[in-house]
């Protein structure tokens, strides 16, 4: 049986089935931790285009692939209770520890170089758009499909996070609750931060992110062994 952690509860599991239990607050943390940490990177490379001038094309670009991955995430979680709760929770589980520890140790080998991810020193770079290519006045369709694809790579890489853990714990409201309070958070970070965004420590944001996913992993991974 899987039941309390973390000051919380969550779905039994008895012979793979699932008891109904209060649910823990880890899904609602993994979800802001996972979500700010890819959704800054939106927010960076989206202003950095704005000051261009190219705000209607990012505004929608930003709403269109985050929409679009939200349908799809919605759609595909309907099939979750298809699926065997301990795979789920073992899915879920070696998954927040692997990226967890992925990100600790990515972040920790910049740390020690003092190097920074190229999405936050060139952002146009990255996306390969030229800094001297102020908007005309007119939507531009090129920079409105460069942020699109932008959007939707970090948009599925936290649906393709988000999905097994809020099926796991059979807990999509606060999955989504946490996805929409760090969409929250970093945006208003971006408007308090202004023309300093650039100069937030990202590296050591996700130092921390990964250390708290990575301890949440190994939470969940002991317990499933546990109920072996």
């Amino acid at each position: 049986m899987l039941s309390s952690a973390a000051g919380g509860f969550r779905p039994a599991i008895v012979d793979g089935e699932s008891a109904e239990m209060p649910l823990s607050p880890e899904p609602f943390v993994a979800a802001f931790t996972a979500t700010s940490i890819e959704f800054f990177e939106t927010v960076v490379i989206a202003y950095a285009l704005g000051r261009l001038g190219h705000w209607r094309e990012i505004g929608w670009a930003v709403f269109v692939g985050h929409a679009l991955v939200a349908v799809a995430a919605v759609v595909l979680y309907q099939f979750h209770s298809q699926l065997p709760l301990a795979g789920l929770r073992l899915l879920a589980a070696s998954l927040l520890f692997a990226t967890g520890g992925y990100w600790t140790l990515k972040s920790f080998m910049r740390l020690r170089a003092h190097r920074r991810p190229q999405w936050a020193t060139d952002p146009l770079g990255k996306i390969g758009v030229d800094a001297q290519s102020p908007a005309s006045g007119t939507f531009s369709a090129a920079i409105f499909l460069v942020m699109l694809k932008s959007s939707l790579v970090e948009a599925a890489e936290i649906a393709v996070f988000v999905l097994p853990v809020a099926a796991a714990d059979r807990a999509a409201w606060p999955a989504m609750l946490g996805c929409a309070a760090a969409i929250a958070v970093v945006l208003a970070l971006a408007l308090v931060a202004n023309t300093r965004l650039r100069q937030i420590p990202e590296v050591k944001f996700k130092f921390g992110a990964g250390l708290v996913l990575m301890a949440i992993g190994i939470g969940w991974l002991c317990e499933y062994a546990l109920s072996l």
